[in-house]
Order: C-alpha cells, then sequence, then structure tokens
C-alpha cells in the first residue's frame, strides 16, 4: 500500500501489486543453482524455463531421474522442501492436468543451503509411506561445472489448433 495526498490534501491509500517471489531480484534460492556433488551421487539444481520455479534433478540411472519443485519453508532460513517424483527417459516435469496425469510420488525432500566460504548444501529425503527422513547427505558445489541448461517442454500439443496450423478437418 502506498499513500499519496490528493489535489484537495486528503490521504489516498493506493494498492501496489507486489512482484511474485519468483522474479523479485533478491532471490535466496539463486545461491542453490548448479551441479552438486556428494559421496553417495549428485544432483542439479536451476530454474525452470516454463515457471521459473526453483527445481531438483538427480539422475537414477537408464536416463530416469527424480524431480522435485523446491519451496521454501516458511520461518526457516535456507531451507527449502519439496515432493520427489520418478520421470522416465526423455519425459518433462509435470506441469498441471494439460500434461496428462500426474507422475508417481516416490518421496519428500529437504534441502538446505550451508553457509560458509566453501558453498555447500546438505539434503535429507524421507521416501514414500516412510516415517524417518534419511541421515542428512553433504554436497559441494562442482566449481566450473557447465550446469546443462533445464529442459523446454515440447508444448506445441497445448497450443490452440490455430496456432499449430490445423483445422477440425485434419
Amino acid at each position: 500500500m502506498t499513500k499519496r495526498i490528493n489535489s484537495s490534501g486528503e490521504k489516498e491509500v493506493r494498492a501496489v501489486q507486489q512482484l511474485p517471489q519468483a522474479l523479485a531480484g533478491d532471490n535466496p534460492g539463486d545461491a542453490l543453482h548448479g551441479c552438486w556433488k556428494s559421496e553417495k551421487g549428485e544432483c542439479t539444481i536451476g530454474k525452470d524455463p516454463v515457471t521459473a520455479r526453483l527445481s531438483y534433478t538427480e539422475p537414477v540411472g537408464d536416463g530416469s531421474r527424480v524431480h522435485g519443485w523446491l519451496d521454501p519453508v516458511a520461518a526457516e532460513e535456507s531451507l527449502w522442501h519439496g515432493t520427489l517424483v520418478l520421470l522416465k527417459a526423455g519425459e518433462g516435469p509435470w506441469y498441471g492436468p494439460s500434461f496428462g496425469p500426474p507422475p508417481e510420488v516416490v518421496g519428500d525432500i529437504k534441502v538446505r543451503l550451508l553457509k560458509g566460504d566453501k558453498p555447500g548444501m546438505e539434503t535429507q529425503i524421507r521416501m514414500q509411506d516412510e516415517e524417518d527422513w534419511s541421515e542428512l547427505t553433504k554436497f559441494e558445489l562442482e566449481v566450473g561445472a557447465e550446469q546443462k541448461p533445464m529442459p523446454t517442454p515440447d508444448l506445441s500439443n497445448l497450443l490452440p489448433m490455430e496456432e499449430r496450423g490445423e483445422t477440425r478437418d485434419t
């Protein structure tokens, strides 16, 4: 809200639209962007090209990968939480009902950014139908590692028929 004085000298209160957090300039999640390595494996955290949401990706072999959207945890500093799904090779993230049925949830993840001279983070995973979280896994940022851009999904099947060059007869 902003307060202004109008031409008659009275104060007016006007609503001001705020930028969504994902578009704000100083986003603490930006420090998580990159390729991360631990004794158990590696993962990538970055901004999704369609939603601008923070996403976690971990390869699990045969081209499949674990994927999760990371959301900041309220009242916690440098902590994010997400639901994990298993994506098959070539399959993009699920953006909603237009992309078919949602993938099966395989667990949850907590990601904490560690402060210090050397960039670090730690994760904990809880598999679906389990009560306990795994032990902490510490990751180090792979400095100089080339982070592949997040794949942009094929949205052509969502465009109206006219934009795809189709007619009702085709």
